[in-house]
């Protein structure tokens, strides 16, 4: 009896190629994720003429919620953008839903601000605007700044 003889090799090689293959990019994947998480991300400026920055962080909280942290710098007071403004509203606008109320984001004497807050929404538009109240439930402003958020996870 004759036994016919083949290259192992190649064969393993086969094999184990798909599962390091999806290890990598599951590592990879996770970096990505972590960077992107750890580094606050540049909001939009509406104004082109504005020299002010704003960031978001987004990151996950607690209860599965998603937190969320804005922070501005060289923002002229909100009087100087709508003449009837008195503070900066952040608002989160789940996909197609209603936008939110998420906060006042009030300026310190030179002019930065911030706010941390938490929302259910994985998926939203965060946009910043000036209000006369920050009471206000619906934008009565043009926003001077925007960012899409994608996913946190």
């Amino acid at each position: 009896m004759r036994f016919q003889s083949f290259n192992v090799r190649p064969l393993v090689f086969l094999a184990v190629l798909p599962a390091v293959a999806a290890l990598v990019g599951m590592q990879l994947g996770c970096q990505r994720m972590m960077f992107w998480r750890e580094k606050p991300q540049e909001m939009h400026s509406t104004s082109d003429a504005s020299p002010s920055e704003g960031t978001v962080r987004v990151s996950e909280g607690d209860n599965g919620n998603t937190k969320v942290s804005v922070r501005v710098k060289h923002l002229a007071p909100p009087s100087k953008v709508a003449a009837d403004a008195t503070v900066y509203v952040v608002w989160i606008q789940p996909g197609e839903g209603e936008r939110q109320n998420a906060g006042a984001l009030t300026l310190n004497k030179d002019l930065e601000g911030s706010l941390d807050t938490l929302t259910p929404h994985r998926r939203f538009k965060l946009t910043v605007t000036p209000e006369p109240s920050g009471q206000v439930a619906n934008p009565t402003h043009e926003p001077v700044f925007t960012y899409n958020v994608e996913s946190n996870k």
